[in-house]
């Protein structure tokens, strides 16, 4: 699946079933409308995102930014993130490990080290979403549980990475260097950023 700005009021999602050979429309019927200026942001490719046979769409552009859900990718429901939104900011990356664990991540892209309101969890398949005790260290566009890790999360950015080792309650900054997106694979993620810039970690926690 993959998803588009709002058209007509309401999320572009378009699908394959065949490995990408074709696409087609999603019926937007079952959509949750969208709000007046609401938009996904792509910075990590993570602002779409599936887990347990459910689906997420992470969007901003309004306060707050909000995470769209859906248990078979065509009838959804939304929900405010918790994650301070309005131009350029609000949730860019929505991952779960399972059917009700999951972790917000955003902020304001101009303002990149301004870390209020930037990190939200939900233990409810993201009905409800509770604000960190903690934030990440700024703006954060990518996110990702770390497999066999069972509350062990990445956050990652342009002035930063954080962890959690809590389910998103907590953050804490561990590197400066910028990236955009990550990934984990068992206990390696992987992460990458601008001019070709790669990061490999290992988790031993």
């Amino acid at each position: 699946m993959a998803m588009s700005d709002p058209v007509d009021g309401k999320v572009r999602l378009i699908e394959t079933r065949d490995g990408g050979a074709s696409w087609r429309v999603v019926d937007p019927e079952g959509m949750a409308p969208a709000l007046v200026g609401e938009a996904g942001f792509a910075a990590s490719g993570t602002c779409l995102a599936t887990a347990a046979g459910r689906w997420y769409v992470a969007t901003g552009g309004v306060d707050p930014g909000r995470v769209f859900r859906s248990g078979d990718g065509y009838h959804w429901d939304v929900s405010n993130a918790s994650i301070a939104g309005g131009e350029g900011s609000g949730v860019f990356s929505v991952q779960f490990r399972d059917a009700r664990y999951g972790v917000a991540v955003g902020g304001n892209y101009s303002f990149p080290t301004g870390s209020n309101s930037t990190a939200a969890w939900s233990s409810d398949g993201g009905v409800t979403w509770i604000p960190a005790t903690s934030f990440p260290g700024g703006y954060r566009s990518g996110a990702a549980w770390v497999p066999g890790h069972r509350s062990v999360a990445l956050a990652v950015g342009p002035t930063g990475s954080d962890i959690t080792l809590d389910g998103g309650r907590r953050w804490h900054g561990f590197d400066n260097g910028s990236f955009d997106s990550v990934e984990c694979v068992k206990g390696t993620c992987f992460a990458s950023g601008e001019n070709g810039r790669v990061g490999v970690l290992q988790i031993t926690v």
